[in-house]
């Protein structure tokens, strides 16, 4: 028996790496049928590059079925009833100044290393949507990001990503279907390995949200906060922050303000208020697979009297709901839980504020921001009835007489309920002054 040479043993654990490294990808891509059953899913990588972020960010689908960080503007097609899939390339890259080669060169090798069945010149994709167009293919397409709407109604098809208004001019016979939905339900339960990945990014969330407690105080501007926050985030060994931090001062911090924030230049900075609460949301990125955590902290460092009641009466509702959370239960069902733990408090509450506070509360048309939703590669309304698996988030939010309240929390469906993964953030008034100091 011949001994195998130091170079096919080296050449055979690559190969063997390789396809262990894809394992997951194949897998995923082999799911997409059970919720599309039948067509072509295309899924489009990040195409644009930003030299004031932080790093390239990939399209969370995109991501998902390749495994592929770092490829710029490719497309991905999925048989849904197969799980065969394309992938067509760029051949540069052009930019202002500068042009960059692509990190994928089409071909049996490409193919071999990223276990998918095609790997071409996007020059390619011209035949391959004729050959779909001809067949009458059903064409889905998931879009796992937020973008404003790019041209008038009147010069558009039916508000479809630019990339595909431009297939659907050409082909005008093809029959898409936004799947996001259904593609982000494919996310929502998590495998061990991804599961690992989101908590290292909770535990770091955990201490980033102490560092931004810390640094709260009066005339300090917001914008210093989120400073320190995305600091700790990478002391705590995240790979990056998860999004931008929320700290949101005063009236900032009543919805749909926040939100905003992501559209200003400024950010909706301001220098915070003694007697004003925050709305601190934080989250660490690690590998891809996000935190998120916050808390309503007092500027002052002290909640006033009106304030300390409404918040404790709201973390009792919230904690009690959060018992509830486990396979099979649905939103409806946590949120009457909550509703009816604030009603037990309302023959009890001392202050006008706090009952105030109930008795807007407990109606949902009232909360039209209470959530929960889930958090791997991107935040996405949380599957019902919620799955063994499946992370997500549990954040009341709500406001009475123009002040903000919110928590929120990262869990992970069990077999048993649901396990906390931020645990160590503090809950009542008194620990959050205490952290505060």
């Amino acid at each position: 028996m011949k001994t195998p040479s130091v170079f096919a043993c080296a050449l055979q654990c690559v190969l063997l790496v390789s396809s262990s490294a894809q394992q997951p990808q194949l897998e995923r891509r082999h799911r997409v049928g059970s919720a599309l059953k039948d067509g072509i899913l295309l899924l489009h990588a990040t195409s644009q590059i930003s030299g004031t972020t932080d790093a390239f960010r990939q399209d969370p689908f995109f991501y998902y079925f390749t495994g592929l960080a770092d490829t710029v503007g490719a497309i991905l097609a999925i048989d849904a009833k197969s799980g065969e899939s394309w992938l067509f390339v760029p051949p540069t890259l052009q930019f202002s100044y500068f042009s960059l080669s692509p990190n994928i060169v089409p071909g049996a090798e490409a193919e071999r290393r990223l276990g998918i069945d095609h790997v071409e010149n996007w020059l390619e994709l011209n035949s391959f949507l004729a050959d779909l167009a001809q067949r009458n293919a059903r064409v889905f397409y998931a879009s796992g990001g937020e973008h404003a709407v790019e041209l008038p109604e009147n010069l558009l098809k039916a508000g479809y990503p630019a990339w595909l208004e431009i297939v659907l001019r050409r082909w005008p016979s093809l029959m898409v279907k936004d799947a996001s939905n259904e593609v982000a339900g494919l996310l929502s339960t998590q495998s061990p390995e991804e599961l690992e990945r989101i908590r290292l990014a909770a535990k770091a969330t955990v201490s980033a949200l102490m560092s931004g407690m810390r640094a709260i105080k009066p005339n300090v501007a917001q914008r210093d906060v989120e400073l320190a926050v995305v600091k700790r985030c990478s002391q705590a060994g995240a790979s990056t922050e998860a999004f931008w931090p929320w700290v949101m001062s005063g009236e900032t911090a009543v919805f749909p303000a926040p939100p905003s924030s992501d559209a200003r230049y400024d950010h909706l900075n301001r220098p915070m208020k003694s007697g004003d609460l925050v709305r601190l949301d934080v989250g660490c990125e690690k590998d891809h697979y996000g935190g998120d955590l916050g808390r309503t902290v007092p500027v002052s460092g002290h909640y006033d009297p009106g304030q300390r009641e409404t918040w404790e009466i709201f973390v009792a509702a919230y904690l009690t709901a959060a018992r509830t959370i486990r396979s099979g239960a649905t939103v409806n069902q946590v949120f009457d839980t909550w509703s009816q733990e604030l009603k037990r408090h309302l023959s009890t509450a001392q202050t006008k504020l706090a009952k105030d506070a109930i008795r807007l509360w407990i109606d949902r048309k009232n909360v039209p921001y209470w959530q929960i939703h889930t958090t791997n590669l991107l935040a996405w309304s949380a599957p019902e009835p919620f799955k063994v698996g499946t992370t997500i988030n549990f954040e009341p939010i709500a406001t009475v007489d123009g002040q903000a309240f919110f928590i929120e929390d990262m869990y992970v469906i069990t077999k048993q309920g649901s396990q906390i993964l931020t645990p160590g953030a503090p809950y009542s008034a008194d620990q959050i002054e205490a952290k505060m100091r």
